[in-house]
């Protein structure tokens, strides 16, 4: 790589940072991020283990649990029986769950919609398809670094 490839990289990880805060902020205003982690990991995977939500959405178990509790306690949760263990429980969504994530998943497509409402068609089909790409890649970069020897995981 050279000095003009680092200044491009430098500028797309300031925006993609920004907008992560400003995701954030909004997600914070909207909610508890974590919850609306835990309900879409449950809806996109299905039924699962505390610890195995706690893996696929970076938040420590002691932190899901909780979550957990006041989405149980709330009805947007609920344990069932683990078929390949009896002592153990599954989470899974309740359908007033996925109605909330519904919600919210067509909530922030209006958001983006009303965002990109002046842009060509052609640049927004562009975007997806980069911004899809640009995830692909960081998701898999992020997977060879934590394989190494001294990697996190």
């Amino acid at each position: 790589m050279d000095e003009s490839d680092l200044l491009i990289a430098d500028r797309i990880a300031q925006e993609v940072g920004r907008l992560g805060r400003i995701v954030t902020a909004l997600r914070r205003h909207r909610g508890d991020i974590a919850v609306a982690h835990v309900l879409v990991q449950l809806i996109d995977q299905g039924p699962q283990r505390v610890s195995a939500i706690a893996d696929a959405v970076g938040i420590d178990a002691s932190t899901v649990s909780r979550k957990v509790a006041e989405l149980v306690a709330a009805g947007l949760v609920e344990r069932r029986a683990d078929p390949d263990d009896g002592r153990a429980h599954l989470l899974a969504v309740t359908p007033a769950g996925a109605r909330i994530c519904e919600d919210g998943r067509r909530k922030r497509v209006e958001l983006v919609a009303s965002v990109l409402s002046g842009w060509p068609e052609e640049s927004r089909r562009r975007l997806a398809e980069l911004l899809g790409r640009f995830a692909d890649d960081v998701q898999d970069a992020g997977r060879r670094v934590s394989r190494r020897p001294g990697g996190e995981n």
